[in-house]
């Protein structure tokens, strides 16, 4: 199998560190897409989305949208992405859940702020501010339960987490924070969340 990616997207983080953490790199070979101008052909060829990740299956499959592969993921992990306790579960899929939100909003607000002033929505950019303050806020609701859990959940927070760093910093999301910051801290000394973090 093949994942396409490029080194710093956060959606295709989340494929990255599952793969890793369940133990699949010896079967899937992760292929780095960077700089996506001159790689993206690859993509387009087998979809209209040109989006990264994207799985290439052993059967010729070719799967695009993160959840689809970090479900297929998990399935040819033998489900070691979600808990198997009802209740973590159900605690995994809302951390996933906003997490997901979380990632949206700040892509939405990078690529806009990266529009020439000119063009920039300032309604949105404040909708979406607000948007991730919130986020911010229910991760650190939830990160008293999180514990040394790796899952879908913790693994969407950090690569959301990851890209605040990155795109909005000046969100500064640790601050008021403790708990939501000191478990980021913890984590992100595993292997794989350190091995895709992103660089800048």
């Amino acid at each position: 199998m093949k994942l396409y990616y490029s080194g710093n997207s956060p959606y295709a983080r989340r494929a990255r560190i599952a793969i890793i953490e369940v133990g699949l790199p010896d079967r899937v070979e992760q292929i780095d897409l960077t700089p996506r101008d001159e790689n993206d052909a690859v993509l387009f060829a087998n979809g209209p989305g040109g989006k990264v990740p994207a799985l290439e299956t052993d059967s010729g499959a070719f799967l695009v949208e993160t959840l689809i592969i970090t479900r297929y993921l998990d399935e040819m992990s033998g489900g070691k992405l979600y808990p198997s306790d009802p209740a973590a579960r159900d605690l995994a899929l809302q951390i996933e859940g906003v997490s997901t939100l979380l990632m949206d909003s700040l892509f939405l607000r990078s690529h806009e702020t990266r529009r020439d002033p000119s063009e920039q929505s300032p309604a949105l950019i404040e909708k979406e501010s607000g948007r991730a303050g919130r986020s911010y806020d229910a991760l650190e609701a939830f990160a008293a339960d999180f514990g040394d859990a790796v899952h879908m959940g913790t693994i969407s927070a950090v690569s959301a987490l990851g890209y605040a760093d990155w795109r909005h910093a000046s969100d500064n999301w640790r601050a008021g924070r403790p708990v939501l910051s000191a478990w980021f801290e913890r984590i992100m000394q595993r292997p794989a969340m350190a091995e895709t973090k992103p660089i800048f």
